[in-house]
């Protein structure tokens, strides 16, 4: 591409001998990195620590039959680089057998296995046997495998080694924050990645043989007591048997005339209902949020336990609706229209909405085809389970890593199904009370389960698109149909759903206030930047909104009230900026020159350089780049800028190289990052304690240009 992130990485190994060292050794890897405001105790000191103490416990009890090898690599946030390294040349590389690596995206929670290496079956078996509150599912691991997110662990599967990926991923507000401190760590969740890594890597380090490669597992934690774990031909025998108890309940409900087949396919509708009238109420959340930028996306992050409650609850309204409408025969006229009122709102806010007029239409249809009739609880019950069997069918041939979301709450509502109509009609108080207790026990606990399944998944996708608890609440749905049914014929389950609406809105706006508090501030920032090719000093801000303390900082050094202007080439859209006094700044050295047909860009970073990044814009492509020397991949285009950034550049400076062809010009920039604020500029006021500094802010930027033509 025409972007790419370089850096002289130090990776520290470390070798724990095993008594037996021709064998495949484990990995145990972590990143000791962080980024700019950020002292990292999660993201990955938290890793690191985990992994040292692991060494510790291991040497203390070894040693073990094969080697133990650590890694600690360097640059990750810069791209990954230091794995890069590890990966691609590091001789160790040839030794190893498997991988663990150990990351944080949050600073609480339980920790998961959220990633496997190919071939994980055997694997996944040890893993669930050794790891102590071993967390995670098969269903994690098949959405993040088509998420563009990347850790170190994505080189070992690129080289298709078997391994584990696991992570904490609660209070996202410390991700790449201030927030992210040894004393705002919740201790449990490193006690936690800890309890699951150390015993699978002491095991798998007495293994006379690595788990072999096998058919990749279907799994899951189930509420984080024990771990279930099959081959996809399991699945299928498995959804054989939903399926016959799906059958089973139909015939005898059909037969005994408790439900008519227009009544299952209504009860089919209202499922398929309940998630498209759910995934639209979300998905206009989602519009009316306006996750428009970073700022926004930690916004939300201050207060996103308000967010993830009010977003479920809107979601169970939303399916309590329904059901009190199929149990009443509701007319579709209002639904309808409602549908469609819903999807055009989706339209007035950011633009143009594709998927809400489409989830309005499709709604609309829904509850024409559910809707007018009343439909009774067996009815209801059959089609909601008959929809579930489809997906779950259609999953296992597509993706059976997700299956395991869908099987086991189809199996739930098909055995409570399948008890209630055998035994039906019983007049024994004592089996109908009993039979009642069952079938209420199994709705709990598979809603229990798909619950912490729900927040898991919105805690990593929900505030890009928080419709993805729509498809918890309808899977959820079969097993609580008896159950929501009966109470929907009560005159209070309008009541219900209305007040659940109610709160979840309450929950949701609160979620949305701007700003942040001492305990959860908002981001803010603020940099000094010295353009030295026009001689002007200007203080800026690349966050969407200024608040307070932006606002009086930006102009309070002699400058001119903060206004958007575009900053090219090195933010892509405007941002805030003052013009302020030119005060002394240590200077980078840039040259460009030609020797033959070779363009030179030569630049030497001044003396506490963090980061430079070099910019380059030809009127021809160039070929043949080359960084100090070495080939490296980075594309031009005519008219357009090519992107270099350097992270802890050398000293003694880089040299940036292209073959030339012809005649033409180029342009350069580059843009040098420093701690501090300049010496001689006036430092801005304390930040108040809602507020904390954010990626580049508080830094000094110079920026130097240059250019040739030949």
């Amino acid at each position: 591409g025409r972007a790419l992130g370089v850096a002289a990485v130090q990776n520290l190994v470390g070798v724990l001998p095993g008594r037996d060292r021709t064998l495949p050794a484990i990995l145990v890897m972590s990143h000791y990195d962080s980024v700019h405001n950020s002292p990292g105790a999660a993201d990955d000191a938290s890793g690191t620590a985990a992994a040292l103490e692991i060494a510790r416990a291991l040497k203390a009890s070894g040693p073990h039959l094969r080697d133990v090898i650590f890694l600690f690599t360097d640059a990750e946030e810069a791209g990954l680089l230091g794995a890069d390294a590890f990966f691609s040349r590091d001789p160790s590389l040839s030794r190893v057998g498997l991988v663990v690596n150990i990351e944080a995206r949050g600073d609480a929670g339980r920790a998961a296995m959220f990633q496997t290496g190919p071939g994980n079956g055997a694997l996944i078996g040890v893993f669930g046997r050794e790891a102590k509150g071993a967390s995670g599912n098969s269903l994690a691991s098949t959405v993040y495998e088509r998420m563009p997110n990347d850790t170190d662990f994505t080189h070992a599967v690129n080289k298709g080694l078997p391994g584990l990926n696991l992570a904490f991923i609660d209070n996202q507000l410390a991700y790449h924050t201030p927030l992210s401190r040894p004393d705002h760590l919740q201790r449990g969740s490193l006690q936690h990645i800890g309890d699951q890594v150390l015993p699978t890597v002491q095991a798998l380090a007495n293994a006379s043989q690595l788990p072999a490669k096998t058919e990749n597992a279907i799994y899951s934690d189930v509420l984080g007591l024990f771990m279930i774990r099959y081959p996809p031909a399991v699945g299928w025998a498995l959804l054989g048997i939903a399926a016959a108890l799906v059958g089973f309940s139909a015939w005898r409900a059909l037969a005994g005339r408790g439900a008519t087949g227009w009544e299952i396919a209504r009860g089919a509708a209202g499922l398929l209902l309940t998630a498209a009238s759910a995934g639209l109420v979300l998905h206009l959340l989602g519009r009316l949020l306006m996750i428009d930028g970073v700022q926004r996306y930690y916004g939300l992050l201050t207060r996103f336990d308000f967010l993830l409650w009010g977003a479920g609850l809107l979601a169970a309204a939303t399916g309590l609706g329904v059901a009190t409408a199929q149990a009443r025969g509701a007319r579709r006229i209002i639904p309808c229209a409602i549908a469609l009122a819903l999807g055009g709102a989706c339209s007035l806010v950011g633009g143009f909405d594709p998927v809400g007029l489409g989830l309005g239409l499709a709604a609309c249809i829904l509850a024409a085809l559910a809707l007018g009739f009343r439909t009774e609880v067996l009815g209801a019950w059959i089609g909601g389970m008959i929809v579930v069997l489809a997906l779950a069918i259609a999953a296992q041939v597509l993706a059976p890593g997700a299956t395991v979301m869908l099987t086991w709450p189809l199996l739930v509502a098909a055995v409570g199904a399948a008890l209630v109509i055998g035994i039906g009609g019983t007049r024994d108080k004592r089996v109908a009370m009993g039979l009642t207790a069952v079938v209420g026990l199994l709705a709990i606990l598979s809603t229990a389960q798909l619950a912490a399944w729900g927040a898991w998944t919105f805690a990593g996708v929900g505030l890009m698109e928080p419709a993805v608890l729509a498809l918890f609440a309808m899977l959820a749905a079969p097993a609580l149909s008896p159950l929501a049914h009966e109470f929907a014929a009560t005159r209070w389950a309008w009541r219900a759903a209305g007040m659940m609406a109610l709160v979840g809105l309450a929950l949701t706006a609160n979620a949305a206030r701007l700003g942040g508090e001492p305990s959860r501030p908002a981001i803010t920032q603020a940099l000094h930047l010295a353009d030295l090719s026009t001689g002007k000093a200007w203080r800026v801000a690349g966050l969407t909104t200024l608040d307070a303390w932006t606002r009086a900082t930006l102009p309070d050094d002699g400058g001119s009230e903060p206004r958007q202007q575009a900053l090219a080439p090195f933010w892509k859209n405007p941002v805030w900026m003052s013009e302020t006094r030119v005060v002394p700044v240590a200077s980078p050295q840039l040259t460009v020159d030609r020797a033959e047909d070779r363009l030179l860009i030569r630049l030497i970073p001044a003396p506490g350089a963090e980061l430079v990044s070099l910019r380059v814009r030809p009127s021809a492509a160039l070929s043949q780049p080359r960084l100090n020397g070495r080939p490296i991949t980075l594309a031009t285009k005519a008219g357009e800028w090519s992107s270099l950034t350097y992270h802890a550049p050398d000293p003694n400076g880089i040299t940036l190289s292209f073959m030339t062809a012809g005649s033409g010009q180029v342009e350069i920039a580059a843009l040098e990052h420093h701690d501090g604020w300049p010496t001689l500029a006036k430092a801005p006021p304390p930040k108040p304690a809602d507020l904390m500094a954010f990626g580049l802010s508080d830094k000094t930027a110079v920026l130097v240009r240059g250019g040739l033509s030949w």
